[in-house]
């Protein structure tokens, strides 16, 4: 299917999907994080009415060069896992997450 829409509509080849979820089960908050979506809790500051944000995630991004260095170790044998395009990383030169949903094309060693 991506060869096919590759030259037809690239927009549509290279799109992925992000998700994130979270749950509240006995008191215990459970978060799972996939793409560059990123878990901010708010929490209430004292009696000053302000409020503190909290990152209990961090984003899936090839930005990051823990993601980057990750990714070179998954596929050492592919030299273009990571490329630098446009002064931004992006995986396989394509997108800048490495974890997403329905984006098969990226990494076919994982099928």
């Amino acid at each position: 299917m991506v060869s096919e829409l590759w030259n037809a509509r690239p927009q549509v080849a290279t799109t992925g999907t992000c998700c994130l979820v979270g749950v509240i089960f006995q008191q215990t908050l459970f978060i799972a994080n996939v793409g560059d979506y990123r878990v901010v809790l708010g929490k209430k500051v004292g009696n000053t009415g302000g409020v503190a944000a909290i990152q209990l995630s961090t984003e899936h991004n090839a930005n990051f060069e823990g993601v980057r260095q990750e990714l070179r170790e998954l596929h050492p044998y592919d030299p273009q896992i990571v490329v630098l395009k446009h002064g931004v990383w992006r995986v396989k030169g394509i997108i800048q997450d490495n974890r997403l949903v329905c984006v098969p094309h990226c990494f076919p060693s994982s099928r």
